[in-house]
């Protein structure tokens, strides 16, 4: 909970605290009226009625109700300035240390559960603060002033006041009880219906072309009846709390009216009028004081679900990123990566997916690595950029330890195009300067130079609008070819001394990839190439090949010289010729 409400700046935390003083006065104006009420009763009561003596505290229980009213108000607006203020921060934070986070952490939060607790627990704490806040201030000092007004008063009236308030604890009691352990669930049950969701609508494409929609139907039922038996368990709960407190509340009220109705007809003519008055002003104070225990139920009831959505929270905030920065250096070298001995097995997995990698690439330098799938290509490339860290041994680039590097520096060094295109929501100018350090400054000349090496420029200009044209989120208004020929030409863009190339020629034709590596060497003549790929044709000529297989380098040289001392790279030759002229 501290780091909650370290969300709640300096400012917001004195507008709280004038928050919690106006709720106290306006807890004491409330009060106030029970005890004008019982003035007016008794002077109503008195053979000689005089009109002012009876106006004079009716005004007076007007002006308390108004200012009780406008106090009420501008609590209410300073409280949700707090708590919307505190929930922006929040989300802030979240967002901030998603951002933080390497793939290991992603995977092991998942998507789907960081966007809800991103999105609906903050929602949960702001609820909570805006409402549950005046609640638990407001309800202590009511019960405990009109605690203090009807001591002394009749013991029949306490006792059936004292018995109202134990069965509201009992009530309270065993409603927390039986909510509060199906909070959690209900939480993890809406991280299950985002997951599903998320994956169904990616997925959707895949589901129509199979006609699965009825399975994953299922699936997602099966979840969703999940949290709806929860969610109608704790409402059946709930649905008993309000019935539960009238019922006490119009209880007591009759209870102390019938002992005042015995106490007034036990009393002389001239003090029934005070004891009448006296029933009157504690029959006030006694609902105050149920009403209070109300409040503090309520104020409750919001705190399970609350506590699991702070926890949940702060989860995510308290989560140190396996990847942090290093001490930051400069490197003299450029464009040289190094492994030595490393070996990597990803989060969860026993098995490793390098073992005992060493090869060196010197600067400037076009290198391949091929293999079957699974032959750990991909891992490769991803500890390259430290999207993750290496199990064993050291990676190098620019003959430094990337961990030593802080993060920025390393990847400000690299153009990394990944397996799977991502653009994002805005235009192509904008997604193609994406790649220009972050700083999105590149100039219009750049961004068309990036396209025409990335072979975008043809069908960028076709577009209404060109290089202004809008970009739908993920990039959902291009094809598969052309999003893999804007993510090349954004890591174009970049400049950078080292492409990282992630099997990203698989969507486009023989003739494309050809001129798109053509022009690729002229223009980034120098910097250091690595590509993953699939197609012999697209690697053939690079300077070094390397061959995987299960996570070990079993072939190294050139394309001849592989096809004279390397079976696997034969055999993936072989392959793929049988495939042309089949």
């Amino acid at each position: 909970m501290k780091i909650i409400l370290k969300y709640i700046d300096g400012k917001n935390r004195i507008w709280t605290l004038v928050s919690a003083v106006l709720i106290i006065v306006q807890c004491y104006l409330e009060l106030m009226i029970p005890d004008l009420v019982s003035r007016m009763t008794e002077k109503l009561q008195s053979d000689q009625v005089v009109l002012f003596e009876v106006v004079t505290p009716g005004l007076m229980m007007f002006g308390c109700a108004a200012m009780s009213f406008l106090l009420c108000l501008t609590t209410g607006f300073l409280i949700a300035r707090m708590s919307s203020a505190m929930a922006t921060g929040l989300r802030k934070a979240v967002f901030d240390k998603t951002l933080e986070f390497s793939l290991e952490e992603v995977s092991r939060f998942s998507a789907g559960s960081l966007i809800t607790r991103c999105t609906q627990d903050i929602l949960m704490i702001q609820t909570f603060f805006s409402s549950g806040l005046q609640l638990l201030i407001k309800a202590p000092f009511l019960a405990g002033i009109a605690i203090i007004k009807i001591s002394g008063q009749r013991v029949e009236w306490t006792i059936a006041t004292a018995v109202a308030v134990f069965a509201i604890l009992i009530m309270m009691t065993v409603i927390i009880v039986v909510c509060s352990s199906k909070m959690a669930g209900m939480q993890r049950s809406i991280d299950g219906l985002n997951k599903r969701s998320r994956e169904h609508i990616s997925g959707l494409r895949v589901i129509r072309a199979f006609d699965t929609q009825e399975f994953h139907r299922n699936r997602f039922e099966e979840i969703n009846s999940r949290y709806e038996s929860l969610s109608r368990s704790n409402g059946r709960a709930m649905s008993l709390m309000l019935p539960g407190f009238v019922f006490i509340m119009y209880g007591l009220n009759l209870a102390i009216y019938l002992i005042g109705i015995v106490a007034v007809s036990e009393t002389g003519l001239p003090q029934r009028a005070s004891v009448y008055a006296s029933m009157v002003a504690f029959s006030s104070y006694a609902l105050q004081i149920v009403q209070a225990f109300i409040c503090l139920v309520r104020a409750i009831m919001l705190m399970p679900r609350m506590t699991v959505s702070a926890k949940r929270v702060s989860g995510v905030l308290n989560t140190v990123p396996a990847i942090r920065d290093g001490k930051g250096v400069l490197p003299e070298e450029k464009g040289s990566i190094e492994f030595r001995n490393v070996s990597f097995k990803y989060p969860g997995s026993n098995e490793y997916a390098l073992k005992d990698l060493s090869f060196s690439i010197k600067g400037g330098d076009t290198v391949a690595f091929i293999g079957q799938t699974g032959s750990g290509k991909t891992s490769v490339m991803n500890l390259i950029p430290r999207l993750y860290e290496a199990t064993e041994g050291e990676v190098l680039v620019d003959g430094v330890n990337v961990k030593d590097y802080s993060i920025k520096t390393l990847r400000d060094r690299l153009g990394y195009v990944p397996q799977k295109s991502r653009l994002f929501t805005g235009t192509i100018a904008g997604n193609i300067a994406y790649g220009d350090n972050g700083r999105f400054n590149a100039s219009l000349k750049e961004i068309e130079k990036a396209a025409r090496v990335g072979q975008a420029k043809e069908f960028i200009e076709q577009r209404e609008g060109a290089y202004d044209s809008e970009v739908t989120q993920g990039g959902s208004n291009f094809s598969g070819g052309q999003r893999q020929r804007l993510t090349i030409s954004r890591a174009i863009c970049r400049d950078p001394e080292i492409f990282l190339f992630d099997d990203s020629f698989s969507a486009l034709d023989f003739m494309t990839d050809r001129t798109l590596r053509n022009e690729l060497r002229k223009t980034a003549k120098g910097a250091t190439v690595i590509i993953i790929a699939q197609r012999v044709g697209t690697i053939r000529k690079a300077d070094r090949i390397y061959v995987l297989d299960r996570g070990r380098i079993v072939g190294e040289g050139t394309h001849e010289e592989l096809l004279d001392t390397c079976e696997v790279y034969r055999d993936i030759v072989e392959t793929q010729l049988s495939a042309q002229t089949g």
